[in-house]
């Protein structure tokens, strides 16, 4: 998941400074334009507003003066909009992830015992040929929301499964509390966790019905160990749901789950009353756990139907992505650059929570139209 930058933290003293230690693997008789210049540009583009790339050079051509004074690179020059996306596409990923990891990431081993982490992922709809999209694998830390780990993905929606568990294990989050959606419901992966010392819960859908039906029969012969319930009303609708944790222990799984610990079923039932329709809908969905019985059930009911609850919010950065980023509009050629690109928004998304952002559309106009504001904020949390 990342590479070996070669530097101390004692030789830079910002992210802007620490981009000039990335790997430039173009002729020296064809530099024309600094690597760490250029991405510095790119992301201050992206928290301005700007994502499709010609709306991002327009953005280092309109304020290369300003970005020439913030970086202190006073030769710099305008990097054309035909080599703007062949220099991002020679950037090194891993490194540029690494490298941002040391500056803005969190580190596992500080992380509270009780924090959950969602682990989804998302499709750069926008990337190369129908076929061959590009996708990246997101954790994002239930309390904090913030990006933990991240890693890129090539192909259909079935090569996610060995980029996530490649991504539990060098991220350490196996040893963590994690939520994943049904597509990772499978005994490999909930063993590596479950044998890492770690704890799940997954959602179960069609794709394993053997287990889903056992977990119906359970939620419909056995008694609830404990249960939770919770009301909210917003966006024209009254939504009830109902958590139920059961034991699992008594039953009889196949043999391929003896190694994955699951313990608890949780089911939540919601409840929707649309207030302009006057028509309410039900819905139920059953998940597994190895989170061992509690002493106290309905604390652990209210932990889990929590931790599900809360996984919405990886589903809820892809959704900013898509909408406020405009990621899925950004047409790109390569897939390393598709990829580069992607890692970058990331990175924005990670400094304006940093910034303790709540309306990000906001705070995008806002940097655009004060750029002595944005200057001040970016110099706080020391990307410059």
């Amino acid at each position: 998941m990342s590479t070996t930058v070669t530097y101390t933290e004692a030789d830079v003293c910002n992210f802007v400074e620490a981009l000039s230690h990335l790997t430039d693997d173009r002729d020296n008789r064809g530099k024309r334009h600094a690597l760490a210049f250029v991405v510095a540009g790119v992301v201050c583009a992206i928290l301005s507003g700007r994502s499709k790339v010609s709306s991002i050079f327009r953005f280092l051509r309109n304020r290369i003066e300003w970005l020439r004074e913030v970086t202190h690179s006073p030769e710099a020059g305008v990097v054309s909009r035909a080599h703007l996306p062949r220099l991002l596409a020679r950037v090194d990923w891993a490194e540029l992830n690494t490298l941002i990891d040391r500056h803005f990431g969190v580190q596992v081993e500080l992380r509270a015992t009780h924090d959950w982490v969602a682990i989804d992922g998302k499709v750069l709809r926008g990337t190369l040929a129908s076929g061959d999209k590009q996708s990246v694998v997101v954790a994002v830390s239930h309390a904090r929301r913030t990006l933990l780990a991240q890693a890129p993905m090539k192909g259909s929606k079935t090569s996610e499964i060995p980029v996530v568990r490649d991504l539990l294990k060098h991220s350490q989050l196996e040893a963590h509390k994690v939520t994943l959606d049904a597509h990772h419901c499978n005994p490999k992966t909930t063993a590596q966790i479950h044998q890492a010392g770690g704890q799940y819960v997954i959602q179960v859908k069609e794709n394993q019905p053997i287990l889903r039906t056992q977990c119906q029969h359970v939620a419909a012969t056995a008694v609830p160990l404990g249960s939770h319930a919770e009301c909210e009303k917003a966006h024209g609708r009254l939504t009830t749901r109902e958590g139920q944790c059961f034991d699992m222990n008594a039953l009889n799984m196949a043999p391929r789950w003896s190694d994955s610990g699951v313990h608890t079923l949780v089911v939540m039932t919601r409840h929707t009353f649309t207030l302009a329709t006057q028509k309410t809908t039900c819905e139920t969905a059953y998940y597994i756990s190895n989170q061992a019985r509690s002493a106290d059930p309905h604390a652990q009911a209210m932990e889990l139907t929590g931790a599900i609850r809360q996984h919405w919010h990886v589903e809820s950065d892809n959704w900013i992505r898509d909408v406020t980023l405009d990621e899925d509009n950004v047409k790109t050629k390569s897939a390393n650059q598709a990829q580069v690109m992607g890692c970058l928004r990331s990175l924005a998304m990670r400094l304006l929570r940093r910034f303790n952002v709540k309306n990000f559309q906001e705070a995008l106009e806002d940097f655009a139209d004060c750029p002595s504001r944005f200057e001040a904020l970016l110099r706080r949390v020391k990307f410059l």
